[in-house]
């Protein structure tokens, strides 16, 4: 259980619900309240096929690519790491222009701004890594709860703790974020030193 939780907690992490429901808010802007609840939980449904999708058949994917687990591991930290400065970093919210005035199908809510490329990498990285599929999944369905509660309570979060207080928020989760990137690359170097020796 206690593993599971880690995991899930790492998948939050990258997942960033905090940092991306302003956007998300932004994009559903014009559509009354129990229509934003159906495409959120759309949304997110679409995110967590795709977040399983990548943990059973990823290893195919890498397998088949002949992709080493230090250049996954190298690879998924650098990746990771971006993600975490672009959190620290925090940008300024889409601009109206930027808008699509239709409603959004999976991109850009379900992917990128839920299942991003981030997450996708340390979800193939875990399964690669953890010998049980089900601790994998099960903290797949734990952060999907949580990223979809998210979502869906994001307007009262925004009033109760302001855009400077979900800006502090996600900053802090980049700063984890970060720190665990780095622990990957520096795992993925250990592989790779082991294998020269």
């Amino acid at each position: 259980m206690t593993s599971i939780l880690a995991l899930a907690l790492t998948f939050f992490i990258v997942a960033n619900p905090l940092g991306t429901s302003p956007t998300i808010l932004a994009l559903l802007k014009d559509f009354n309240f129990d229509r934003k609840k159906k495409i959120i939980l759309r949304e997110s449904l679409f995110a967590l096929l795709l977040a399983l999708f990548f943990q059973y058949f990823g290893e195919f994917f890498l397998s088949l690519l002949k992709i080493d687990d230090y250049a996954l591991m190298i690879t998924g930290g650098i990746l990771l790491f971006m993600v975490a400065l672009q959190m620290l970093f925090h940008q300024p919210e889409i601009t109206e222009e930027k808008l699509p005035k239709e409603e959004p199908f999976i991109v850009p809510i379900a992917t990128p701004l839920i299942s991003g490329p981030g997450l996708m990498t340390i979800i193939m990285i875990n399964s690669r890594t953890t010998n049980n599929n089900l601790i994998v999944t099960s903290a797949i369905l734990v952060t999907w709860c949580a990223v979809m509660s998210i979502l869906m309570l994001a307007p009262y979060l925004q009033k109760i703790l302001g855009m400077r207080g979900l800006a502090v928020l996600e900053q802090i989760m980049g700063m984890l974020l970060g720190l665990m990137a780095m622990q990957m690359m520096i795992n993925g170097g250990k592989l790779f030193a082991a294998t020269l020796s």
